[in-house]
């Protein structure tokens, strides 16, 4: 194995696992920079995947529940149980409430409201994206891209509804268009064709995810889907 298919497989386990502190790995850190640096990035956007996903539960909440414990001590085991009983019922109810608040229901409401969320970070953060680096992170979908021409400038790791999906921005005529990578277990609704006042958008089921494309110019939507969905090809 030559040194170029070293990096990539251990580009691969990175990807797998931001964690991951085999010796091979911490090897490589120390004398590439540029693979270095691909770690850092990762285990970056692992971290505030991670801290999007954490909920943390009301503080009055743990209050009332402490005074209630403290309380509990004078009472009889029947009203205990009971108090008891009641806690658990409010915090199953209010675990339903923040996770129905949490997530949008279908793709369409997810994406727009991710792309109007993360619009002034991607415009700040736009970088050609050598086409090796985006098939790393397509590994992760069992796909990869394939004699493509059009510059991709933005290759990052986002979630939707708990599920690691890949953003990506590829330079168009226009500017840009935003193109996402969403498993097939995001349950999240599929919806062929959306918009609101600033995005139009476009989503595809292929076999191994699905393939959502969003841009504020309709005319970007007429070229880059036929383009996409000619050239990700399953990874062998």
């Amino acid at each position: 194995m030559n040194n170029t298919e070293l990096r990539q497989q251990l580009k691969q386990l990175v990807l797998q696992d931001p964690s991951i502190e085999s010796p091979e790995v911490n090897a490589l850190i120390q004398q590439d920079a540029e693979f270095k640096q691909f770690v850092s990035q990762v285990r970056q956007q692992q971290q505030q995947l991670e801290q999007a996903l954490r909920i943390t539960a009301p503080t009055e909440l743990a209050s009332e529940l402490l005074q209630l414990a403290n309380k509990s001590k004078a009472k009889t085991p029947w009203l205990i149980n009971l108090a008891v009983a009641a806690s658990l019922a409010l915090v199953s109810i209010l675990s339903v409430v923040v996770y129905t608040n949490y997530q949008h229901e279908d793709m369409a409401s997810h994406v727009l409201a991710h792309v109007h969320e993360e619009a002034n970070f991607v415009d700040s953060h736009l970088v050609q994206q050598p086409l090796t680096e985006v098939n790393t992170k397509l590994a992760s979908f069992n796909i990869s891209l394939q004699d493509w021409a059009e510059e991709i400038i933005y290759a990052r790791f986002c979630t939707f509804k708990g599920v690691r999906s890949l953003h990506l921005a590829i330079r168009t005529d226009t500017g840009y268009a935003t193109v996402f990578i969403v498993p097939k277990d995001s349950q999240l609704d599929l919806i062929a064709n959306f918009s609101d006042t600033d995005y139009q958008g476009l989503s595809f089921a292929m076999a191994q995810a699905n393939l959502v494309i969003v841009s504020r110019e309709p005319a970007d939507l007429n070229v880059l889907p036929q383009k996409l969905l000619a050239n990700l090809r399953v990874s062998a």
